[in-house]
């Protein structure tokens, strides 16, 4: 019920209504009329119960989703009820109350009030009541028969407003005045009215504990009405006090009077003297209407992010962070929170938005050193402590950090589930948070303009959260949300295989009578965008850190290294400062990459993540699977050669995301995939390399062969995927194939570093191929393919064409390293050269090592990879595009080896650059083993002019039996085979006799022997062998002699040209033979 206003309180307002008054008389008398207007209590309700005086809407009953607030909750639902207490909670035998219900509530009401109407009470030596004069008086005008009073329930209301009423501040020469002045507690009525309420409460308590065991059940439940109707008067008044705290007198210069009183409160503890009890903003709660909580309750809330803003996770950020709990377990509070003003402030950047914002605060808690760099030196500075106890620290600030998104979570979900307006203001909220932070996957992001670190992986984890429930739903997700849905803005991004006007029609072409997304698809879609400008920027970062940070150290060991060449010259102090600098840097980076690691590296949190990627993984599927119900019936490969619509319009980072999750843990944590299914995985990488068509950005699947190379690399006990490529249906059927095409695919990918790029994309494949070789299922599957002539002649001639080039490569840097390191043990000739020579020359051999150590362990790979596949499929190694080419590089690299010039390869520690000259050696006769009964082949070599020596073969075996790296009987086929080479040169020579002068028109324009099956060129017009075009086309399909895009279909026979070849060839035969 409303609290009843006494009458002198109408009088006054009306008496001096009529003067001349001034502003701040006029304001206070504003407030004491619209106290005035509430309505009196009704005669027939003797309790007292008072309905909210803060605003006119009616009140409602509290509610917590607290389980501390139990007890409280299930009291107040027995509030105002009429009927009696449960006897069963009471003693059998009740006895009579020693006082009568008059004395009782007198005694009660002065406790708790701290007052009294008996002038001898207050006078009292030891007493604390304040004696209530004025009230004294206007009962007396009542009745002036009556000479004693006594506290009452219908006195309740006149007795709180004329003690409120007392100026604590008044000079009054007034005996009783001024004694009750003197009485008054030198604090904020907020306070008063709080301690009031609390000793209230613990009568209340103590009637149904202790007393309910001794007293009749109806002498309690009328002592308990009085208490309650005191307990809602408090509570209304501490409204009115919060709101107006000029209403009734203040202490002057007493603490803030503002509702930023309640700050203090909601930082302290609920259950210590200091703090807010949860029962107490419960009642508050519900007696405030959204006006109401504006005032009451919005300035605290502010008040708390202010707090916020200056700690941080080791800086007593429980405090705040628990009484915005608090109020966020209130369904009623939780609700409201959203409509503050800055819940969601407008016209901000994201790095302003996450400081004034209401729970940004909250949620920018961060150990990142890009956040808070204090905290990593802080917490980890002493860089030589233990690995074990590093290991504690780090434990503990993950603890700390997976508290604080579970406490985010419960505050988050509490004002979700509060409302469904306020459902969909944390759906906005998210929605704006991503908004703002676009600009972080840029190339070059300025943080002043972009979210932390810490706001954003925060917010990751509560999306994560929200989104557990949702794995087993995934046919709920509605493919169709970008089209419904304009929350994620998805217009600019890049799309898996659609161009801006295509996505900018399919995104434009939606009805407006589409119903909007289920809340399900609302989850899914902010956590994938929520991940998207997280953490897995956060991955890249970290990626860039460790490698400068790889670059720090080597650049700190160089200059280490040359210290002893600079001590004692002129640049030795500069030198110094220098090495001191570095390596202080290096200290502070190598704490920072504990914290880091501490975060990002938390084997729960990337769980959590595995988990949702998992799922994303399978709804890609799904969408792509034509029959639409992966992944409870398996997908069949290949997909159709047209991909649905609804896949190429998804923005391209749902890929990404993935590929760059995937790569990050097999990186830097490759057990948490232990933790969940690696199926998914492996189905999702096959799936788009088999059907790669689908994906447009080479990237992206080479991303897919990188995961799948580092988790063939790893044990099964470490979370390696060997296992599963031996015995998964899909993987046995089509990992062979999809590997050897997109080999061949990354010849051109469109990149201006394509050259490169491909040779390390088809090294992961060389290692994947290595891990799955003794599985006879997939040497199956290579002859399988090996019979497909045409895509496997375009496979092997890419392999050879590689490892011509890469050993090539690796062989001329080695010898160039074994120049400079000449020069450096000539001592008398190196000292000679100034400090900016040997510098130069330094750095060269440094770029050359690199080099040389990365083209070797490409070429080695990929020998081995020919070695291997010609034991098993020779046939296509035999073609005339390949065979000759084939024979040439055999014959150059052995050339190398064992030739007149290999002690040129002879570099110091040969094994750090990766070369190894018996492997290699040993690697490329078997080549020829496999090969060397083939006629094809024997004819090749012994075509080669240019390296073949019958002496290089000789040497070769002497250094293999020298070494045991051969068998005998592999010798002596080796021998045999040169042997046959030699006959065939013969008689190739004869031949070459017997043609004699060859015209220029009977030769090949490209490798100048004569023509066996000419053919003429559309484009340009020019004849050129069949082979040797062939040949070409295999590594560019361009017309060698105007560049313009050929195919061999397009070729015209020369028919004229080879019967006149022919002729000449019999016209010399017949020559010879007449």
């Amino acid at each position: 019920m409303d609290p009843k206003i006494p009458e002198q309180v109408t009088e006054q307002a009306t008496q001096e209504s009529s003067s001349p008054l001034s502003d701040a008389d006029k304001i206070r008398l504003k407030r004491l009329a619209k106290l005035a207007k509430l309505q009196q209590n009704s005669s027939d309700n003797l309790a007292g119960t008072s309905k909210n005086v803060v605003s006119s809407s009616s009140s409602v009953s509290a509610q917590s989703t607290s389980s501390t607030a139990a007890t409280t909750s299930q009291q107040l639902q027995n509030k105002g009820s009429q009927e009696p207490m449960n006897t069963t909670s009471i003693s059998p035998k009740p006895k009579r109350p020693l006082k009568s219900f008059e004395d009782w509530q007198d005694d009660v009401i002065s406790k708790v009030l701290q007052i009294t109407l008996d002038k001898s009470s207050a006078e009292k030596s030891d007493s604390q009541l304040i004696y209530l004069n004025s009230l004294v008086a206007e009962l007396k005008e009542e009745d002036p028969a009556k000479t004693s009073f006594k506290l009452s329930q219908s006195l309740l209301e006149k007795a709180l407003f004329a003690r409120l009423s007392i100026d604590p501040n008044q000079m009054s020469d007034d005996e009783e005045t001024f004694l009750a002045i003197s009485k008054l507690p030198r604090t904020s009525l907020f306070n008063y009215l709080l301690d009031c309420w609390k000793r209230a409460s613990e009568i209340k308590r103590n009637l149904l504990t202790r007393a309910s065991k001794t007293l009749d059940p109806l002498v309690v439940n009328e002592r308990v009405k009085v208490m309650e109707a005191l307990k809602d008067l408090l509570v209304n008044y501490v409204g009115l006090v919060i709101q107006y705290p000029d209403m009734f007198p203040q202490v002057n210069n007493s603490m803030d009077s503002s509702p930023q009183q309640l700050v203090p409160r909601l930082l302290a503890d609920i259950n210590s003297p200091e703090g807010l009890p949860l029962d107490f903003i419960q009642e508050l709660a519900a007696r405030v209407d959204e006006e109401g909580f504006e005032k009451v309750f919005g300035q605290a809330l502010v008040g708390l992010a202010a707090q916020m803003r200056s700690r941080n996770i080791l800086n007593d950020y429980l405090n705040p962070l628990n009484g915005l709990v608090t109020l966020t377990e209130i369904k009623s509070l939780a609700a409201m929170l959203p409509k503050l003003r800055s819940w969601n402030p407008p016209d901000l950047t994201a790095k302003a938005f996450e400081v004034a914002s209401l729970l940004g605060p909250f949620c920018r808690l961060s150990v990142f050193p890009s956040d808070e760099p204090s905290i990593s030196e802080n917490y980890f500075g002493n860089i030589q402590r233990s690995k074990a106890d590093v290991d504690s620290l780090v434990i503990s600030l993950r603890g700390a950090m997976q508290g604080v998104q579970k406490t985010l979570f419960n505050i988050f979900n509490n004002i979700i589930r509060s409302s469904p307006s306020s459902k969909e203001a944390v759906l906005s909220y998210f929605a704006r948070v991503i908004k703002l932070n676009e600009k972080r996957t840029q190339m070059q992001v300025d943080p002043s303009q972009v979210g932390t670190d810490g706001f954003l992986m925060n917010l990751s984890s509560v999306s994560l959260t929200f989104a557990e429930p949702i794995y087993s739903k995934i046919d709920r997700i509605d493919i169709h949300y970008f089209r419904k849905s304009k929350r994620i803005d998805i217009s600019q991004e890049t799309k898996i295989k659609a161009t801006q006007p295509e996505s900018d029609e399919y995104y434009s072409s939606v009805g407006s009578e589409v119903a909007p997304p289920n809340f399900i698809s609302e989850i899914f879609f902010i956590t994938l965008a929520m991940h998207h400008y997280g953490p897995l920027q956060c991955y890249n970062n970290y990626n860039n850190f460790n490698r400068d940070l790889v670059e720090l150290q080597k650049q700190y060991d160089r200059m280490k290294a040359e210290q002893p060449n600079w001590a004692g010259t002129p640049a030795a102090a500069f030198n110094e400062v220098l090495l001191k600098r570095c390596k202080d840097q290096l200290e502070k980076w190598a704490v920072h990459k504990i914290a880091y690691d501490s975060q990002l590296l938390d084997p729960t949190t990337l769980s959590r993540s595995l988990q949702f990627y998992n799922l994303v993984i399978n709804w890609v599927l799904r969408i792509v699977d034509p029959t639409g119900q992966y992944p409870a019936k398996q997908i069949s490969l290949p997909l159709p050669p047209t991909p649905p619509e609804e896949f190429i319009m998804l923005p391209e980072f749902v890929i990404e995301d993935i590929t760059e999750f995937f790569s990050f843990i097999s990186r830097y944590n490759p057990k948490v995939i232990l933790s969940c299914s690696r199926d998914e995985l492996v189905i999702f990488i096959i799936t788009f390399l088999k059907s790669s068509s689908y994906i447009k950005n080479p990237y992206l699947k080479a991303k897919l062969v990188e995961i799948l190379f580092y988790y063939t690399m790893r044990n099964e006990n470490e979370g390696g995927i060997g296992m599963i490529l031996n015995t998964h249906p899909i993987a046995l059927e089509h990992l062979m194939s999809s590997l050897m095409s997109f080999y061949v695919e990354v010849e051109q990918t469109g990149t201006h570093t394509q050259f490169y790029d491909k040779f390390n994309i088809r090294y992961n494949i060389s290692q994947i191929f290595n891990s799955i070789w003794n599985n006879p299922i997939y040497r199956d599957k290579l002859k399988e393919e090996s019979r497909k002539t045409d895509s496997f002649v375009k496979f092997a001639n890419l392999l050879m064409n590689d490892a011509t080039y890469l050993l090539d490569e690796s062989l001329t840097k080695l010898t160039e390293l074994r120049n400079i390191q000449n020069e450096m043990d000539n001592t008398d000739e190196w000292n000679r050269k100034t400090q900016q020579q040997r510098q130069e020359r330094e750095n060269l051999l440094r770029s050359l090592e690199r080099q040389a150590t990365s083209y070797m362990a490409l070429g080695n790979e990929t020998v081995h990879m020919l070695e291997y596949m010609t034991s098993e499929a020779a046939e296509p190694f035999l073609t005339p595009q390949i065979v000759d080419r084939l024979a040439a590089m055999l014959d150059y690299n052995l050339n190398s080896l064992v030739g007149p010039r290999c002690t040129e390869l002879k570099v110091k520690n040969q094994e750090k650059y990766r070369f190894q000259p018996r492997t290699l050696l040993q690697q490329l006769i078997t080549i020829y083993l496999n090969l060397c009964k083939s006629k094809e082949f024997i004819q090749a070599v012994a075509r080669d002019g240019r390296s073949y020596r019958k002496e290089l073969f000789s040497k070769a075996a002497n250094i293999l039996m020298k070494y045991s790296l051969k068998l005998d009987r592999d010798v002596k086929v080796l021998e045999n085979f040169v042997n046959d080479v030699e006959e065939v040169i013969k008689k190739e020579a004869a031949g070459e006799e017997e043609l004699g002068e060859v015209p220029d028109e009977f030769l090949d324009p490209l490798i100048f022997e004569i023509m066996e099956d000419p053919v003429i060129l559309p484009g340009s017009n020019i004849s050129i062998d069949r082979k040797s075009i062939t040949t070409h086309l295999l590594s560019d399909a361009t017309d060698p002699f105007n560049r313009k895009p050929l195919t061999i279909d397009q070729v015209i026979p020369n028919t004229e040209l080879k019967e006149r070849i022919e002729a000449f060839k019999r016209e010399k035969r017949e020559k010879r033979n007449g």
